[in-house]
This record gives C-alpha cells, sequence and structure tokens, in this order.
C-alpha cells in the first residue's frame, strides 16, 4: 500500500501496537479513517496531536485509561448509571466529572456533589 507515502489511520495504528493493540485503538484509528482525526479528536474532547500519539503508541503525557474510557463512552456506545442523569455515556460521565461547581445551575450543582462520591468516578482531583 503505497498511496504517496500517505499512510491511513488503521495502518499507522496496527504498525505502532502490532498484536497488542487494544480494541479501543482499533476503533479510535477506524474512527479516525472514517472521518479525520481532527472531528474524532474535537468529539473526544483532546487534541489532533493527542489522537496522532495514541494512534502511534506514543501517548505517554496523560491519562490512558481516561482516555480510553472516553472512546468507549463516544465511539463504544459503553454507559454508566449516573445517580442524576441516569443512563449516560461513559464519555459524558468523564465530561461532568470535570465541570466545575456552579450554584447557578442547580443540576450542575447536583452533579458535582453526586461526582464526588459516585462509583464510576475516574477523574483525579486537581489540588
Amino acid at each position: 500500500m503505497n498511496r504517496s507515502s500517505h499512510v491511513d489511520q488503521v495502518e499507522k495504528a496496527r504498525l505502532a501496537w502490532g498484536e497488542a493493540m487494544p480494541v479501543e485503538v482499533a476503533v479510535l484509528a477506524q474512527a479516525c479513517k472514517t472521518r479525520t482525526s481532527r472531528a474524532v479528536a474535537r468529539q473526544l474532547g483532546y487534541s489532533d496531536a493527542t489522537i496522532s500519539y495514541v494512534l502511534a503508541n506514543k501517548y505517554q503525557a496523560g491519562d490512558q485509561d481516561k482516555l480510553f474510557a472516553k472512546i468507549r463512552g463516544a465511539l463504544m456506545g459503553e454507559t454508566v448509571m449516573c445517580p442524576i442523569l441516569d443512563e449516560i455515556g461513559r464519555d459524558r460521565c468523564l465530561s461532568e466529572q470535570a465541570k466545575p461547581f456552579a450554584a447557578t445551575n442547580s443540576t450542575r450543582a447536583r452533579l458535582f456533589h453526586a461526582c464526588r462520591v459516585c462509583p464510576n468516578r475516574q477523574q483525579k482531583d486537581v489540588a
């Protein structure tokens, strides 16, 4: 496959990860091939560079477990039971965990408190 030295995202991931490629990376690569990596990055809440690093098996700077959970929620349909919102995508759960307290929005305030003790919590607390 030589398309003027262009390697598609699935092939890039396969070459970088080999047999050890996690299913989340395979799904991410296919999504980037189907759409653009920029669109997928935006959907996941990450930069294009982060997506490229993950596909190249060079993502060392961030929380890979959190990124894989976002992929499972946004691209693979994984859901969790939220004590406030009921069943939601795992990606939305992670996004809600990261939001700050907002006294002006009762749902946001309830989520803030519930997320801090929720068994689905994955967001690391900032000091």
